[in-house]
């Protein structure tokens, strides 16, 4: 016949692995989720950078000195000995 204690401690181990069980279910779901973080924060970086090249060749393209005289030509200004044409409406 069996001893209490022996049923207490076979309870006391099923309900220890359930626990276990539980916690590596967790884990699990943790890992995953931790996962798709890393996903979409790498896909964010990587829009991130191509955005930055692209900013980079703007900067590239106004400094140049076709950029800019086009630029103050649009504000209306001349250069020294040039007329301003008015263009027909």
């Amino acid at each position: 016949m069996e001893r209490p204690v022996y049923r207490f401690l076979h309870l006391l181990f099923a309900l220890g692995s359930l626990h276990l069980l539980w916690l590596v279910g967790l884990e699990v779901k943790r890992t995953q989720e931790l996962r798709g973080e890393i996903n979409s924060t790498r896909a964010q970086v990587t829009h991130l950078e191509a955005r930055l090249a692209r900013l980079a060749d703007e900067v590239a393209a106004a400094q140049t000195s076709e950029y800019r005289d086009a630029l103050v030509r649009r504000m209306g200004y001349v250069r020294k000995d040039e007329l301003l044409v008015p263009s027909a409406p």
